[in-house]
């Protein structure tokens, strides 16, 4: 959102580059950005928590975070969500579970998936939950190139009703992003998704829109974290996904059905009409090994483009791929 007389503030708030902090100081909130690596400039704002515009707090740099402030943010329901230079998940931080019912979901969670049919049918939905989404994403664009992917992804839904749902999920994932590749303009040098799978990974993304793709699904995967905690279930544990260190599971499970909505808002942004508003090609640059860095204004631009789309998504009959 815009403040009236005010610079531009979003409802994401990125705080990025060498010495971040967030630090409580005369009971304000102090939110401190590192210098930038692009414009060498660095600011600061302080709020009461109570008056934070903000609803996530990402943070991408190195820098300390007091307790005493994460502890208000998290009092008053704000997100953060701490991420490498890439845009790779490093931690959530939510606040901790404190309720009976909480604690009865957990119980029913543990009980409901320690039976593998429970399981197996709670894999299959969302698998075909995911792919009725990407479905219906690709027809969104009303590109007709994609229209022979649309027509194999359907044919694999389809095929769900009698086949494993894991092998069935990793073709449609080749299949989906080759067919998404298409709609992003050749200069971005986008070819594939660095990494089909989920979860921490080590590979850096060579172009600028797996750069976006990693800050969009961290988003979105720290805001269903948010929900997982609040209603006191175990986020590492999942009926899907399998554990892995520093990966939540049952979030990555959740989030399958939702990701269309991180790809939306990369190919919107990437085919915006107005010149302003679109990818620039000054926008991000390359390291020696090839990994790309994305300038802060674009990834502003892009996390506050993605919170419109959630909210969208919640008022559209679109979101119903994702039920």
């Amino acid at each position: 959102m815009t403040l009236r007389g005010k610079k531009n503030h979003y409802n994401v708030k990125l705080l990025r580059g060498y010495g971040v902090s967030i630090s409580l100081k005369n009971n304000k909130i102090v939110l401190r950005n590192g210098r930038d690596i692009f414009s060498g400039v660095s600011d600061v704002e302080e709020w009461f928590v109570t008056g934070i515009p903000y609803e996530k707090i990402v943070v991408s740099g190195k820098g300390y975070l007091s307790t005493e402030a994460i502890r208000l943010l998290n009092e008053n329901n704000k997100n953060v969500i701490l991420t490498d230079t890439y845009g790779h998940l490093i931690s959530f931080i939510n606040g901790g579970m404190q309720s009976f019912t909480g604690t009865k979901h957990r119980i029913a969670q543990y009980d409901g998936f320690r039976n593998p049919e429970i399981c197996k049918q709670l894999s299959k939905k969302t698998v075909h939950q995911k792919i009725e989404s990407e479905i219906r994403f690709l027809k969104m664009t009303e590109n007709d190139s994609v229209k022979e992917g649309i027509s194999k992804l359907e044919k694999y839904r389809e095929d769900l009703k009698f086949s494993d749902h894991g092998a069935i999920e990793a073709k449609v994932g080749r299949i989906y992003f080759r067919e998404f590749a298409k709609l992003i303009p050749s200069r971005y040098g986008f070819e594939s998704r660095n990494q089909l799978g989920t979860g921490n990974s080590k590979r850096r993304a060579g172009d600028v829109i797996n750069g976006l793709l990693n800050y969009g699904y961290t988003v979105l995967a720290g805001e269903i974290s948010k929900f997982v905690c609040g209603f006191g279930l175990d986020p590492y544990y999942g009926f899907m996904h399998k554990p892995h260190t520093g990966f939540q599971p049952l979030v990555y499970d959740i989030m399958e059905p939702f990701r269309w909505l991180v790809d939306y808002s990369v190919w919107k942004i990437a085919n915006n009409k107005e010149k302003r508003n679109r990818i620039k090609l000054k926008e991000f640059v390359f390291t020696k090994n090839g990994s790309v860095v994305l300038d802060e204004n674009l990834i502003r631009r892009f996390l506050e483009r993605l919170r419109e789309h959630f909210r969208w998504s919640e008022n559209t009959s679109l979101i119903r791929a994702g039920r």
